[in-house]
């Protein structure tokens, strides 16, 4: 009788480091949004802006060291600081200092279309990461407004183009 021929030897398992995590999908393939989180979001120095409520509202002020994170936003104006709830701002509108050129757009073209039906169009880096909301660099550079920071609970799609 023959003997059976050995088993060929197995290599030794490899072993791979894990990839880090991708954040949770915060929209899904619809482009609605999944969730809102608090998150951190600081940012240094006085910045002239546009505030832009869910209602419709549209106020003008400045915010000095905001966390756009935070609950409130404390919009600095003529009449004082007025606190607005984070979940009344659709966005805001950080205007280019005096002088200064928009900045290059980087990331990927995005059209962001608001729970009131409104639009716009421009370059996002951060909008598929998590935390509250995202920055946009406008599409016109022909306005007054260096970026946008845009709050998800706002939103209703965001469309990835070309």
């Amino acid at each position: 009788t023959s003997a059976a021929a050995p088993a060929p030897a197995r290599p030794a398992p490899v072993q791979v480091p894990l990839a880090p995590r991708p954040p949770q999908q915060l929209f899904d393939r619809s482009g609605a949004m999944l969730r809102d989180d608090k998150v951190s979001v600081p940012l240094s120095g006085e910045f002239r802006v546009i505030l832009h409520t869910l209602e419709g509202q549209v106020k003008r002020g400045g915010l000095k060291n905001p966390d756009l994170g935070e609950d409130a936003i404390a919009l600095e104006g003529s009449a004082g600081t007025e606190p607005i709830a984070r979940t009344r701002v659709k966005a805001i509108f950080f205007m280019l200092p005096p002088g200064a050129r928009s900045p290059n757009p980087t990331g990927a073209k995005v059209r962001v279309t608001f729970v009131d039906g409104r639009q716009v169009a421009g370059f996002s880096s951060d909008h598929q990461t998590a935390g509250p909301g995202f920055f946009v660099v406008p599409a016109d550079n022909r306005t007054n407004t260096e970026r946008i920071y845009i709050y998800r609970h706002g939103v209703q799609h965001v469309a990835v183009e070309g």
